[in-house]
């Protein structure tokens, strides 16, 4: 599966149609249990927005953008601001802030630390911070229009949000596994903050590149993962558990969702 209107930055990170955003793709046009496809144009994914231009933060308005979910935790924003400060985002762009995660709760390292980026991470984390996961929905939920969600790479984090959005909206979870793997095909080059198990700390990790091979194998049991995730997952139901009502669960199912025609 790929979409025609992306193309790669030199440093082999996807980049997406608002000039300077990596690994950005529209969650639009995916398969939904109904026949029909998501709504374009309602939910993008990214990484980092840091390095989009003036021109693309234009681009982003034009594209009806109102909404900005950051689930990046404060240690990460204050670092890429540091090496790229962020100051050309519309005011008039609203952003949240609400990470997924406690990066120094030992036990949210010692179930997720090896595992940050793989999927095997998102059971135990959502099982640990339902009021984290709470805020990110109700910020979804609560968004006036169109919506970007992004962490630092735009895999994982944002993966897993975007997965259990698109398994509550109804999507394929064929279609949700090839969304993620669109995003970690888009994160050849890796770098920045990292945990390591074995020192037990949060690192800077080097820049690494895999070979195709190297990358066909981590896709293949990343994939696993994430169905076998979804095969368990109620979304409605954990939801409810943290703390959404019944209006925003409605209307985070819905927004994907064309609007059904009058007396269907």
């Amino acid at each position: 599966m790929s979409n025609p209107a992306m193309r790669t930055n030199r440093d082999g990170t996807w980049a997406g149609i608002w000039d300077g955003a990596v690994n950005l793709r529209d969650l639009g046009g995916l398969p939904l249990d109904d026949g029909d496809t998501t709504v374009p144009g309602k939910v993008w994914r990214s990484g980092a927005p840091e390095p989009i231009t003036p021109t693309g933060w234009a681009e982003a308005l034009e594209a009806g953008l109102t909404t900005v979910v950051d689930l990046r935790n404060a240690a990460e924003i204050a670092q890429a601001h540091d090496h790229l400060p962020d100051a050309v985002r519309p005011g008039r762009i609203v952003t949240h802030h609400t990470p997924t995660e406690d990066p120094g709760d030992p036990h949210f390292l010692e179930a997720c630390g090896p595992w940050l980026d793989h999927p095997r991470s998102y059971a135990p984390n959502t099982a640990m911070y339902p009021h984290l996961f709470g805020a990110v929905f109700r910020a979804l939920a609560d968004a006036a229009g169109p919506v970007l969600v992004h962490c630092s790479a735009g895999r994982d984090r944002t993966g897993m949000i975007t997965a259990m959005l698109l398994s509550l909206t109804g999507v394929e979870h064929g279609a949700i596994a090839d969304d993620y793997e669109q995003a970690f095909r888009g994160t050849v080059h890796r770098g920045g903050i990292a945990y390591d198990p074995v020192q037990g700390a949060w690192v800077q990790a080097e820049r690494e590149t895999w070979t195709a091979h190297e990358m066909d194998e981590r896709v293949r049991e990343r994939r696993a993962a994430l169905l076998e995730w979804l095969a368990d997952l109620d979304p409605v139901a954990y939801l409810r558990y943290a703390g959404l009502d019944e209006g925003r669960i409605t209307g985070l199912r819905s927004r994907l969702r064309r609007p059904a025609a009058p007396g269907s």
